[in-house]
């Protein structure tokens, strides 16, 4: 294979991925973009967008051509367990304004939009070709080394089917001013900077499938939580229901396939059960995991890290997807600033993501301590559900348009914990 130089090489081409490359596009820079796989791909993803991710969506120019593809529009989600429950819808809280809505669309359909918007907006996309590592001079990154072809990275155990086949025999070099890594939990840059970081807790799996038939769920997801498992129910359009499930690990019994496993431990959320009545799986079962992933630094000298490349910590809050674009809008920034650098050194950008995400993260580990007890978690449930003004707060949070500082403040808990 033989490539030009880029200015920016961006490794990877889902949301994060095909955002950043957009944004630097549009502002006039050579943009190439690579992906291992061959779009339109699976992905083991909930499927359900923020009211937040539909507003990144309008700054990037394709919210109406999403909205018009046969997806679902969702007036919120419901979060219940045997024993409790309560709805997180999200009114705009804005002088009285009309109330917001997420997104349930098929990541076939999404990351292909979004893929399409950074070729027509004049980046260069080049599928099926796998970067192994990055190429460092002086500690400095300048480029990576890639196969062409079918070339992919050995897959972990339950990885997404597009991560598993074998490396191509040939490599070549793409020199590049700034690689920015947007290559998901796996990220092969980030491995091959020595950057990632094993997150101890939590460690879980998620195992993702499609069922069509059902007809319980209306314009509305849910959420059914259980004993160290939570699964996520979003209608996607045509008919079609995602189906996430997350469990900590190790999950699987000897000889026991991921269907069976899914189906296995599917059963034991009777909530769940009850709303896929009459529905039946029209995919087959896809997983990734372990899911939470950190890193050690998200930026250095000629790269950066963006989308789950950057760090993950779980699903349940939903915040992946509008990371991986609110992400993307800070990494554009940061790519032009580095550009204007000899050591093409992102100045900021770490500082503009703990601006941008730090608050939301620590509500998400404040939640993620309250799913330890099943008790806790009911009485926060009766105690939103018994509190509108306090679950409107938190569907503004959970739905990436309001600060969630508010979330942290000793008057929110109060009020959420007092009887």
């Amino acid at each position: 294979m033989t490539a030009p130089d880029a200015e920016v090489l961006v490794v990877g081409g889902g949301p994060a991925g095909s955002a950043t490359a957009t944004l630097l596009a549009r502002r006039g820079h050579d943009v190439l973009l690579l992906d291992r796989a061959a779009f339109p791909r699976a992905k083991a993803c909930a499927e359900y967008l923020s009211p937040g991710v539909v507003d990144v969506l309008g700054r990037l120019g394709v919210q109406d051509a999403i909205g018009q593809a046969g997806v679902a529009w969702l007036r919120g989600m419901r979060i219940q367990t045997r024993h409790a429950s309560v709805d997180i819808t999200y009114p705009s809280g804005h002088n009285g304004g009309l109330a917001r809505c997420a997104l349930g669309v098929p990541r076939e359909v999404f990351d292909t939009m979004l893929l399409d918007n950074a070729r027509a907006s004049g980046a260069r996309v080049q599928e099926r070709t796998y970067v192994s590592s990055v190429m460092l001079e002086e500690g400095q990154v300048v480029g990576a080394r890639v196969r062409s072809g079918s070339a992919q990275s050995p897959a972990p155990a339950l990885a997404d089917s597009d991560e598993a086949a074998s490396p191509a025999p040939y490599e070549s070099l793409i020199r590049a001013r700034v690689v920015v890594a947007a290559d998901g939990l796996h990220s092969a840059v980030a491995r091959s900077l020595g950057l990632e970081r094993q997150v101890r807790w939590p460690r879980r799996l998620g195992l993702v499938a499609r069922y069509a038939g059902g007809t319980a769920l209306g314009d509305s997801g849910e959420m059914h939580v259980g004993h160290r498992l939570y699964c996520g129910l979003a209608p996607v359009g045509g008919g079609l229901v995602n189906v996430g499930l997350v469990g900590e690990l190790p999950l699987k019994r000897s000889g026991e396939s991921r269907e069976e496993l899914f189906e296995r431990r599917l059963a034991k959320l009777p909530g769940a059960m009850r709303a896929l009545a009459g529905a039946r799986r029209v995919t087959p079962v896809r997983g990734a995991g372990p899911l939470a992933r950190g890193v050690r630094r998200v930026m250095g000298p000629g790269y950066l890290l963006v989308g789950d490349a950057a760090g993950f910590l779980d699903p349940f809050t939903g915040e992946g997807i509008y990371r991986a674009l609110r992400g993307a809008e800070l990494a554009a920034e940061a790519v032009e600033r580095a550009l204007e650098r000899p050591d093409c050194l992102p100045i900021g950008y770490a500082q503009a993501r703990a601006a941008a995400f730090g608050e939301k993260e620590r509500v998400t580990w404040l939640i993620q301590l309250f799913m330890i007890s099943p008790r806790w978690f009911d009485y926060v449930l009766r105690n939103l559900a018994k509190r509108p003004a306090l679950a409107a707060l938190l569907g503004g949070i959970l739905g990436d348009y309001r600060p969630a500082g508010a979330a942290l403040r000793p008057a929110f808990l109060a009020a959420l914990l007092r009887p």
